[in-house]
Order: C-alpha cells, then structure tokens, then sequence
C-alpha cells in the first residue's frame, strides 16, 4: 500500500512538472505578445493622429473647394440671368459690359436688381466709381454710358421725378443761402423764394446787410439750398436787374448749369406702405439705454406712420404722432415682412410739416441709429422688393 502512494506521488510531481515545463513558456510567449503590442500601439498612436488630422484637413479642404465651386456656379447662373434679362431690356453688348464690369468689380449680388430699382443701380455706379480711377476722357465717358443705360431701363423719368433739373423748378417758399463776396471775404446770409418764373428768380433781400450798391450786374452771386427728399442744390448767378432801393428783393438770372450735391450715402427712393414704431423722447433715454431697453420698449404705445421716402440709411415718413429732434424711435416693419421681427433703431433728425397734407401731419426724418452691415443689407432686400410690387402693379416690370 505504502508502495502504491509512493508511486501515486512521483506520477503526480512527473505530470506537474511536464504541464509547467509546457505552461512557462506560453505564458511567457502571451507576456511577451503584450509587451509588443502595448509597444507597437504606441508606436502607432502618433501615425493615427497624423492620419485622422489629415482626413480632417482634407474634408475641409474638401468642403472649401466645393463652397466655391458653388459659388462659382451661383455666380455664374446669376451672370447668365442678368445678360438675358439685359438684352430682353434692349440694353447694347457696350452697356452689359460696362454694368458686368461694374458688378464684378463691386460683388454686388443678385445682379439682376440693378436693371429693376433705381436705388440699387446708382448704388452700383457709385460704388464702382470710388473703387476705379478713371482718367478725365475715360470718366466723360462712363458717365456718357451710364445715362445711356438710365434712358434705356427708364430710370431718368424716375431720376427727373425726384430731383430738379433747372433752377425754373424751384418752388416759391424754399429756404436758400446766398453768398456774397466782397474781395476775398465771403458773407453768408438766409433768404427766401419769393417768386420764380422763366424772366427770374425773385429772393428776399431783407437780411442783406451787405450795401447792395456794391453787387454790379456782373457780381457773381452763390445761391444753396436743401430739397427735403432730394438732396442739397448749388448755382452760382448774377443780377437780372439792378436792385431797388426799399424794396427788399433782388432778381436773379437762370443759370444754365445746376449742380446736384448728394449728401446721403444711399438715394432715397419714394416706396410707400404703413409701419408702426415705438416714441422714445431724448430727455428719457440716452443712446446706450436705447441699445440696452428694447424689451422694456416693447411696453410702449405703437403709433402708425406712412413713409415718404426711405434708403439704407434713413427714412422719412407722416404721422400725427408729435415727435421732437433728437428723439429715438424703434421702426416695426414685422407687419410687413417676417425678416424684420426685430425693430430697427432710429434718431430724428428733422421735424416739419408736409405740404397738402392735412395740419396735424407731422413729416419726419429719421437716421438708423448703429445699424449693422447684415440689418442694412436685409432693410435693402425689403426696400427692393417693395420696389418691385409697386412696379408690378404700374406694369413697369415684368412679372416672372
């Protein structure tokens, strides 16, 4: 018996030895097989990066590439749109290059909104002309071609309705500023039109300070004045005829030039519909509550008003709301486009009364208040698209 265990024992420390002999080994090769690939992960960690970081790179050199292969051919299709559009207008091969020229050159998109609004096609001249340097016969004739093309698209009717043309034109009542020299010393005094006919212009004399024995027929004589809804107005004169003693007046010949000064930096174009807005008085606000209150403005009473006029950087417009300069108003146009759900802040810059219009009709000038280049692109659209239907409905442009 004794025998037997002995034997029993040695077979088991045989069997154990052989499985440990055989076990070592793989469990040094598994010790092994994750030394290295703990090693190669390692290794291989930097290239992994540098693989996904180029793939990144290269989807977004990717996506850039296609942005403005779209672009591209956005800008085409608009290029291709805008020279059918132009030939349906009977514009010639000369003037579709010079505006094509004047579009790239500017990137003004949606091109084809300068053969439709006024306000956007001198915006486009305007622009075009500080951006190139023209010589003296070069500039002759751009602004040849840009009469041509006015005359073409029926622009000049629109033009002629809104600025004068000759100095027979002014009406009896404007406010005007005459200048005097005497020598080299200029005085400046406030006058009046008291009458205007195709012999003269009939001014108010009265604050003339100035010895009117002194101003010979061939005195040059600078008359300025202010067009509200225009612009301002320039010409310099001389006598009609000696002035009376005690009269108070002096005749002034027509000039055969006029010079138009635009003040603004966008023409204001007579686009009518009705808004509300919210009356904030200057003795209660200051401009950085204004920026900072929109929600407690929103409390406020909303008056209607009706615009006159309106451009990218201001309006005019009626209300019997009585409003003071340098007052602020939140203009609301949501009722006429979703786009504007935000009101549009605006300083008043000028109050009077509207001529024909009944006596408790305020007219108002406005200027938009830090308005942003996005507010003021999106207040352009909307000013075009009025454009537009209003032109609709005279049949002035066609319907697409």
């Amino acid at each position: 018996m004794s025998q037997l265990l002995s034997f029993l024992a040695r077979l088991v420390d045989c069997l154990a030895g052989e499985t440990l002999y055989h076990l070592l080994p793989r469990a040094q090769r598994w010790k092994d097989i994750q030394t290295g690939w703990t090693e190669s992960s390692s290794k291989a960690a930097p290239i992994i990066m540098w693989t996904l970081g180029s793939l990144l790179v290269g989807l977004l050199i990717f996506a850039i590439i296609n942005a403005r292969r779209e672009a591209a051919k956005t800008r085409e299709r608009e290029r291709v749109y805008f020279e059918r559009k132009s030939a349906e207008k009977e514009l010639s091969k000369k003037h579709i290059k010079l505006l094509s020229d004047a579009i790239k050159i500017t990137g003004i998109s949606h091109p084809y909104r300068v053969l439709y609004s006024f306000d956007v096609f001198h915006h486009l001249v305007e622009s075009y002309h500080k951006k190139v340097e023209l010589t003296e016969h070069e500039h002759n004739y751009f602004r040849q071609m840009v009469d041509e093309i006015k005359e073409t698209l029926g622009f000049i009717k629109i033009e002629e309705a809104v600025q004068l043309q000759s100095t027979e034109e002014i009406r009896k009542g404007q406010e005007v500023k005459i200048t005097l020299k005497k020598g080299d010393q200029p005085y400046k005094y406030s006058s009046q039109v008291k009458n205007n006919n195709h012999n003269h212009i009939v001014l108010d004399a009265s604050k003339l300070d100035l010895d009117l024995k002194l101003v010979t027929m061939q005195t040059p004589i600078e008359i300025d004045f202010y067009r509200e809804s225009d612009a301002g107005y320039n010409f310099t004169t001389t006598l009609s005829q000696p002035p009376v003693a005690g009269e108070g007046l002096i005749y002034l010949k027509h000039p055969k030039k006029l010079s138009r000064v635009q003040t603004r930096n966008f023409s204001r174009m007579e686009v009518f519909f009705k808004f509300g807005f919210y009356h904030l008085p200057k003795d209660k606000f200051n401009p950085i509550e204004v920026d900072n209150n929109l929600e407690s403005c929103n409390i406020l009473p909303v008056f209607v008003a009706s615009t006159v006029d309106i451009s990218g950087g201001g309006i005019a417009f009626n209300t019997r709301k009585r409003v003071n300069k340098g007052d602020y108003l939140y203009l609301n146009f949501q009722m006429l486009s979703d786009q504007h759900w935000e009101p549009v802040l605006a300083e008043i810059v000028w109050t009077g009364k509207d001529r024909g219009k009944e006596k408790d009709i305020n007219l108002v000038q406005a200027k938009f208040y830090h308005i942003t280049d996005t507010t003021q692109e999106t207040l352009m659209k909307f000013i075009y698209q009025i454009q537009r239907k209003a032109a609709r409905r005279l049949k002035f442009a066609p319907k697409r």
